[in-house]
């Protein structure tokens, strides 16, 4: 699927596009695009506020020979009406993120944090202090979250090691799980905050909009639907890199938990040295091993080079 973007469309245009189109007409939660539609093909027509027409299609060409429109196709037009056209910094946010994806010991973590559009005037310093987790070491975390909590409104999902083990063992699938958490945590926080006049969700893209959607509609499962997806959203978000500070803050303090329970050394990570423990745990352990363990993850230790 092509994507492309057409700048200054005239509103004579504009207005028979949208009348062409208005069958297909669906809700879009982006405050800066004015019509959006989505044909039985999966194929989009995004209108912003500027006027700008961005057209992801199999066959774009149709639609610009169409409306005779002349397009903007170069990837850095793209990735300027992506990203750079939209200030997420400037809308009430709710970002969303997870962390412990990569672990082997652990659970699996999501949150979203509320980020309102004046944060950043009444809570400059911390606001300058917020970026992706994985950039924060973690007595950062720490001393962030705690900065952090009676600030900011957020909710917070814990799959613990042996649910996430059986869940695994079902589905074959961690998009599947992450999808789960997201949505889990997203419902508790619209259930405790239905003041709140969220602009736009926000999340950390680690699958694509269609798969995360199909992944939840057979679950049986009351789904958020109104989120956008972009890769390294916590780059262009403070509410996602918040979520993502929130959640490892929750991690490692999950992992003190577990130690302390178990009498045992869980070292973050997936390298030789984590997988050396995680052999002897698993030996030691025996079922035991599960509550603190992804079991799925490939221990095979890799010979250097």
């Amino acid at each position: 699927m092509k994507s492309i973007s057409i700048k200054k469309v005239n509103q004579e245009l504009i207005n028979q596009i949208i009348k062409d189109n208005k069958t297909y007409e669906k809700k879009s939660n982006n405050p800066l695009i004015k019509f959006f539609c989505k044909t039985n093909n999966d194929e989009t027509i995004s209108i912003y506020t500027n006027n700008t027409v961005l057209i992801q299609a199999n066959d774009a060409a149709f639609f610009l020979s169409k409306y005779d429109l002349k397009s903007n196709t170069s990837k850095k037009n793209e990735k300027q009406l992506d990203y750079n056209h939209i200030n997420y910094n400037n809308l009430n946010t709710l970002g969303c993120d997870e962390v412990g994806v990569g672990d082997f010991f652990g659970p699996l973590v999501t949150c979203c944090a509320y980020i309102d559009k004046e944060f950043k005037y009444n809570n400059k310093e911390i606001y300058n202090k917020l970026k992706d987790s994985k950039k924060i070491n973690n007595d950062q975390i720490f001393n962030i979250y705690n900065e952090l909590r009676r600030k900011v409104k957020y909710s917070v999902f814990i799959l613990e090691n042996s649910k996430y083990n059986d869940l695994y063992s079902k589905y074959k699938n961690t998009h599947i799980l992450k999808a789960i958490c997201h949505n889990n945590a997203l419902l508790d926080f619209y259930k405790k905050n239905k003041e709140l006049k969220i602009e736009t969700v926000l999340m950390d893209q680690f699958v694509s909009e269609k798969l995360y959607f199909n992944y939840l509609k057979n679950l049986d499962l009351e789904i958020v639907r109104a989120i956008e997806f972009k890769t390294k959203a916590e780059d262009i978000s403070v509410a996602v890199a918040c979520a993502s500070i929130i959640a490892r803050y929750y991690f490692l303090m999950n992992i003190e938990e577990l130690e302390e329970k178990y009498q045992v050394d869980l070292p973050l990570g997936a390298s030789n040295k984590v997988k050396e423990k995680v052999q002897l745990y698993k030996s030691e352990y025996k079922e035991l091993a599960k509550n603190f363990i992804k079991l799925h993850f490939n221990e095979k230790i890799k010979k250097p080079i």
